[in-house]
């Protein structure tokens, strides 16, 4: 059965607004001639029904479907009379890079390989520019602190502060610790003692808890150098974010068994 345009228009706008959705098809049901009727449900149990025929037999399974929005779980659910199947569309994760310059481009290119959505902020001209990052979904040329005072951020929202300048990453992290919205990951490249002056400025006029996403110095402890190493470096520290992991190696409890030829395994 074809979706009508606006059914089609509200996806396409939520993917786009960074909305994760559920698209709720009936593949059962006692009443045949509601087979293969749809509906969209939203995170916040907001429902759009391509019938409005359909709600008095379909409204109780929202319930069950705002649990596989959550988890981003595409499955079958069965309830009573009625089976369904509930695809779960979620848009990619977005990386926010502050600074066009020679640590953006390899971060940059992995992003992309692991299909982030990138977006590129820089306050010059001649560095925001599509050419340089042609297959990135933005690349803005505005103030830092502009573009973080009304920017779209969202629990899957990476940030990545690299400008020219340390005052310009201290300027764009106290705009994004005043925003309501709160991101899982804001990496700030600078040194220790750089930092630890921040950080006691910081300090005085936001909470303790605001620091527990921010991450720097950026990356982990490879021994990097290059730019490339230090965006693969910047990389492993936001994977191990996003999917909540250790970062230690895997061969890490591996050792202990190995030395005694595995027979304490």
């Amino acid at each position: 059965m074809m979706m009508n345009s606006a059914f089609l228009n509200h996806i396409q706008t939520s993917i786009h607004d960074q909305k994760t959705i559920a698209l709720l098809t009936i593949t059962n049901h006692t009443i045949t001639s509601l087979i293969g009727q749809k509906m969209i449900v939203w995170e916040n149990g907001e429902v759009y029904f391509e019938n409005q025929k359909l709600e008095p037999y379909i409204s109780n399974a929202i319930l069950h479907i705002l649990p596989l929005i959550k988890k981003k779980k595409t499955k079958t659910i069965c309830m009573n009379d009625l089976e369904c199947f509930v695809e779960i569309f979620s848009p990619s994760p977005r990386l926010i890079i502050a600074g066009a310059g020679h640590i953006c481009e390899p971060v940059y290119r992995i992003g992309i390989m692991l299909n982030f959505s990138v977006t590129i902020v820089d306050d010059r001209k001649e560095y925001a520019t599509i050419e340089r990052f042609p297959l990135a979904s933005e690349v803005v040329c505005q103030s830092y602190m502009e573009y973080f005072k009304s920017c779209m951020l969202t629990e899957d929202t990476y940030i990545l502060l690299v400008t020219r300048g340390h005052k310009h990453d201290v300027l764009s992290l106290q705009e994004l610790l005043q925003r309501n919205e709160k991101v899982p990951y804001i990496g700030m490249i600078g040194s220790r003692r750089r930092i630890s002056g921040v950080f006691e400025q910081l300090k005085e006029d936001f909470p303790d808890d605001v620091f527990d996403h921010i991450f720097t110095p950026v990356g982990l402890d490879i021994g990097a150098e290059t730019p490339s190493e230090i965006a693969i470096s910047i990389f492993s520290e936001l994977l191990m974010v996003r999917n909540n992991k250790s970062g230690n190696s895997l061969s890490k409890h591996i050792r202990s068994f190995a030395k005694l030829g595995f027979r304490g395994g």
